[in-house]
C-alpha cells in the first residue's frame, strides 16, 4: 500500500499542498491558541463562504476572491470589539451569520457543475489545479514571513499587552497584522479541510503539542512535528481506504490530541505519586 501510495500520481500531487498547509497552518496555531482565537477561526472560515460566493457568482478566481473577504472579514472583528456594546464573540457570530447567509444565497443561485459544494464544506486537496498550487504557495509564504517577522512581538502581547504597549510595542497593529494573518491562514486550510473542519488544522496541532512545550520555540517545533506526521499519515489512510483526505488528517490530529492528553494526564498522576506516596 505505501508502494502504492508513493506511485500514485494524485496523491504525489496533493501531497505537498497538504504538507505546506500543515506547516503553515501548524505554526499560526501556537499564535491563534496563545492569543485565544480559537473562535475567530471558526467565524472566518464560515464567511469565506461569501468569497467563495461572489467568486463564483461574477465568474472571479475563488482562492483569490475568497482570500480578500477573508482578511476583510478578520480585519473588521479585530476592530470591532472597539465599538462600544459589542464584544468580540457578538461580532464574530454577527459576522459569521451574515457572510454565510449571503455566501449560500449566492451559490444557491450558481450552476451545480461549477460549484463543488463537499469540496467547499469539507475539502478536496485531490482537485487542486496549479494555478491554485501557485496561489497557495504565495500565501503560505506570506503567512511564514509574518510569522519569522513578529513572532515574538505576537507571543509577547499574548501574555502582556500592556506592558508590552508601554514599552514601545505597537500593541494594535500588531493585533491588525495577527487577524489578517489567521485570515489568510484560514484560506489556506480550505482547500485542504474545508470551511467545516478548518478549525481544527488550526488549533489541534498547538493543543497537542501545549501539554509538553516550554517555550515559544518548543510549542512551535512540537507543533510542526505532530501535523505533518498527522498530514502523512491521513493522506496514506485516505488512500488506503479510500476516505475524505481533510477529514481523515483532521481525525488523526484528534487521536495525536488525545494520545498526548493522556500521557500528559498519567506523567502528572505518576509524579503525584512520587511526592505523595501512600
Amino acid at each position: 500500500m505505501i508502494a502504492d501510495f508513493f506511485h500514485s500520481t494524485v496523491m504525489m500531487g496533493a501531497l505537498m499542498p497538504a504538507l505546506l498547509i500543515g506547516f503553515v497552518a501548524s505554526s499560526i496555531s501556537c499564535m491563534i491558541l496563545a492569543h485565544r482565537l480559537s473562535f475567530l477561526t471558526v467565524g472566518v472560515s464560515h464567511a469565506s463562504l461569501a468569497g467563495l460566493g461572489i467568486a463564483v457568482t461574477l465568474s472571479l478566481p475563488l482562492l483569490p476572491t475568497a482570500t480578500v473577504v477573508a482578511v476583510l472579514v478578520a480585519l473588521l472583528l479585530a476592530s470591532m470589539p472597539k465599538t462600544e456594546g459589542i464584544s468580540e464573540d457578538s461580532g464574530t457570530g454577527i459576522l459569521f451569520a451574515g457572510s454565510m447567509a449571503l455566501g449560500i444565497v449566492l451559490l444557491a443561485k450558481a450552476n451545480s457543475q461549477d460549484v463543488d459544494m463537499l469540496g467547499l464544506l469539507f475539502g478536496n486537496i485531490l482537485t487542486t489545479s496549479p494555478q491554485e498550487h501557485l496561489w497557495l504557495l504565495f500565501i503560505g509564504t506570506i503567512i511564514m514571513i509574518s510569522l519569522i517577522l513578529y513572532a515574538r512581538s505576537w507571543w509577547s502581547i499574548a501574555f502582556d499587552a500592556v506592558t508590552a504597549q508601554a514599552g514601545g510595542m505597537p500593541v494594535a497593529f500588531l493585533r491588525l497584522m495577527l487577524y489578517a494573518i489567521v485570515g489568510l491562514t484560514v484560506i489556506l486550510c480550505v482547500k485542504l479541510a474545508g470551511i467545516v473542519l478548518t478549525t481544527g488544522l488550526l488549533i489541534l496541532p498547538a493543543a497537542t503539542a501545549w501539554f509538553w512545550g516550554r517555550s515559544m520555540l518548543h510549542i512551535w517545533l512540537l507543533s510542526v512535528i505532530g501535523s505533518l506526521t498527522a498530514t502523512m499519515l491521513g493522506m496514506m489512510i485516505s488512500y488506503a481506504y479510500d476516505w475524505p483526505s481533510g477529514a481523515t488528517i483532521v481525525l488523526s490530529l484528534c487521536i495525536l490530541f488525545l494520545i498526548s492528553w493522556s500521557l500528559s494526564w498519567l506523567n502528572q498522576r505518576v509524579k503525584i505519586a512520587k511526592h505523595h506516596p501512600l
